[in-house]
């Protein structure tokens, strides 16, 4: 990959972002004027906000969706990289970033969660960056409660196969709005194109982290009950659940489901409440990981609970 600024030579290269978006009838001439309005504002106030995107402000005035943005900004070669804003804001060194793109490749891990998970940046400091980039939000999906009652028209709209060859999963419909989780920026022609075959819909997409891709897959495509805020849990199916960890670290969305259920179990048998405790059960996962990979040289762990009369027990049993 090129990790160089945005603007080949020729025609499509000397026109500007607003130029482009007129060619491509996605705005009207007025607008911007707009835009560049707004612009000269922001720069002319005292305020500390950041300038923003010529096609970020589009999206701010919701003139265009950021997947309209990315796309004709693609189709033009104007698209800054994630990778070539982490060089130009000297947040890394090209070399770094290079390395974290192989390595990336290498694992066939997406390269947002490659970068958090080797902590070169913070997830914050990604977020906002990704924000900046591309009108879209980076959050965790560990908190998302997933209605099965979506599940027919979700996995009609993207099939199992197709999600996991892309990296993308269909989280929710509400009314005629799809919200998909996508794991890097390349996802968004997919969704795109995928649009174009559903235009019933609208299509909305936020960054999730790849582990919390694999837990949310597992639930969506083979059926692993969903905690649901709306109604009481069955016992019976907590006690049923099994996560299989290979790495904690990069797994946090199946620890965090695993501490849900837990904590869940607790106070269905009666347990008194108690503060927050998810650090320390994650710290008590992932020493127990380590200790029984190690031992048994493990490909993963497999953990589930068990009730007992001494009260609520976390199984970890090693996998070949």
């Amino acid at each position: 990959m090129n990790i160089t600024p945005p603007g080949p030579p020729g025609r499509a290269g000397s026109l500007r972002s607003g130029e482009i978006m007129v060619k491509e009838g996605m705005i009207r001439l007025d607008d911007i004027d707009t835009v560049l309005s707004i612009q000269k504002k922001r720069q002319d106030s005292v305020s500390l906000e950041k300038k923003r995107f010529f096609g970020m402000t589009l999206c701010d005035l919701n003139l265009i969706t950021p997947l309209d943005n990315y796309c004709v900004l693609h189709k033009y070669k104007k698209l800054i990289s994630l990778q070539s804003a982490l060089v130009l804001k000297k947040m890394l060194s090209r070399d770094i970033v290079l390395r974290i793109l192989k390595d990336s490749r290498d694992q066939d891990v997406p390269f947002i969660s490659s970068l958090i998970t080797k902590k070169c940046v913070s997830a914050t400091a990604v977020q906002t960056l990704l924000f900046d980039l591309f009108h879209i939000p980076f959050r965790s999906i560990s908190d998302f409660i997933f209605n099965d009652n979506d599940r027919d028209i979700l996995v009609k709209v993207l099939d199992r196969a197709t999600s996991m060859e892309q990296k993308i999963l269909p989280l929710m419909i509400k009314n005629n709005t799809l919200l998909f989780g996508i794991t890097g920026p390349d996802n968004i022609l997919f969704i795109h194109q995928l649009n174009d075959l559903f235009p019933q819909y609208r299509f909305k997409a936020m960054f999730i982290p790849f582990s919390g891709f694999n837990w949310f897959y597992r639930i969506i495509y083979e059926g692993i009950p969903a905690i649901s805020d709306k109604k009481t849990p069955d016992l019976s199916l907590l006690l049923s659940f099994k996560t299989s960890i290979m790495n904690p670290e990069k797994e946090t969305e199946a620890v965090f489901s695993l501490y849900q259920r837990y904590e869940q179990l607790r106070d269905l048998t009666e347990n008194p409440k108690r503060a927050n405790l998810w650090n320390k059960f994650f710290e008590f996962i992932n020493f127990h990981h380590r200790n029984l990979m190690t031992k048994y040289q493990s490909r993963s762990i497999e953990f589930s609970l068990r009730q007992d009369d001494t009260g609520i027990k976390v199984v970890a049993f090693p996998q070949q």
